[in-house]
């Protein structure tokens, strides 16, 4: 059985996937939506053998498409989710799940009441160097883990982005666009029995007395305790001048090991893991395939929806989770409270 699959969306990444479904074991593009005529003209040349539609629920209405693949802007992954699910149609959604965890629930709410699967793109954990990390948590390599720091470091560029990504309310802000990124991996690899968070979050380095049209997030520093004793920091800092900094420190009980991926084109970045299990402090660097993990990610969504999982590959809570999270960054930051979880 070939899985039909419509694309909703062909900004920034979403017209890769057009490629990325295409390598999918039982997969195949059926339609494209895309309601910037601009926007489509730059794959409409490449794929011109597939339809393409100017409204996203066209496509919905078609027999041949079981699976919805959206890559809308944030604020409009809600509604596109609620009248995919309404269609009948699986739901695989870009990362954040939403704007608000009150719009990931009822996006929840609506795939179970039309029993299909909904899954949240969080793609982190398919990238190499964090399933290294993971398989040395996993396996206790170097003991328990105790602490993690976790790290984005980039620059901003915020006049060459779109004016949604400027605005909280429309899901643009750092939090919403690297956070859960971060947020994710750290759930990924030490577990999802978070109990309490706590944050500054602020915008810092473009503030808006000198950026009027900046209304988000570029600065966090968050703490955040699990239920096992594992803690770990999250440090995000969108910058104007400064470097680039991405990826993971875990501190074990019998060592430590690292994690970098490449962001830029600059020298100095790297994809790797680098490990200390020694006397002498020094590191030693495992290297690690550099493949696409968008491509595993969806192969292994189609897979799950073929074989009729009873879950999604990332459970379809986590898109969730992860929101909540942030929201609790933004509460601490905004009362100078810890705010408490309490995950079991």
């Amino acid at each position: 059985m070939t899985i039909g699959v419509a694309i909703l969306g062909t900004g920034r990444i979403g017209g890769r996937y057009i490629e990325w479904v295409g390598k999918a074991p039982g997969a195949e593009v059926k339609v494209v939506a895309e309601a910037n005529p601009e926007a489509a003209a730059k794959w409409q040349d490449t794929y011109n053998d597939l339809d393409w539609v100017s409204d996203y629920k066209e496509a919905l209405e078609r027999d041949d498409v079981q699976v919805a693949v959206i890559t809308l802007p944030h604020w409009l992954h809600k509604q596109a989710a609620i009248d995919a699910a309404n269609a009948g149609k699986h739901i695989y959604v870009e990362k954040p799940m939403a704007v608000w965890p009150s719009e990931g629930r009822e996006m929840l709410a609506a795939a179970k009441a039309n029993g299909v699967k909904i899954m949240t793109a969080h793609t982190q954990r398919y990238q190499r160097p964090v399933k290294a990390m993971k398989q040395i948590v996993k396996s206790k390599r170097f003991g328990e883990l105790i602490m993690a720091y976790d790290y984005w470091h980039k620059p901003y560029d915020p006049y060459i982005r779109p004016t949604w990504m400027l605005d909280r309310e429309l899901g643009g802000g750092m939090g919403q666009m690297d956070g859960t990124h971060e947020i994710d991996r750290l759930i990924h690899l030490i577990g999802s029995d978070i109990d309490t968070v706590s944050a500054r979050v602020g915008q810092v380095t473009h503030p808006q007395d000198k950026h009027p049209k900046i209304k988000a997030d570029d600065t966090a520093m968050c703490f955040i305790r699990w239920k096992s004793g594992a803690v770990a920091t999250i440090s995000r800092i969108a910058w104007e001048k400064g470097s680039t900094e991405y990826g993971t420190d875990i501190s074990f009980t019998e060592g430590m090991a690292r994690l970098r991926i490449a962001y830029g084109q600059h020298p100095s970045q790297k994809t790797a893991i680098w490990v200390a299990d020694t006397h002498d402090g020094t590191w030693v660097e495992e290297p690690v395939d550099d493949t696409s993990p968008f491509e595993e990610e969806i192969a292994e969504f189609i897979a799950s929806i073929e074989r009729g999982d009873e879950d999604t590959p990332i459970p379809q809570e986590h898109g969730l989770r992860v929101l909540e999270v942030l929201e609790a960054t933004e509460e601490s930051s905004r009362t100078g409270r810890e705010v408490v979880l309490g995950w079991g």
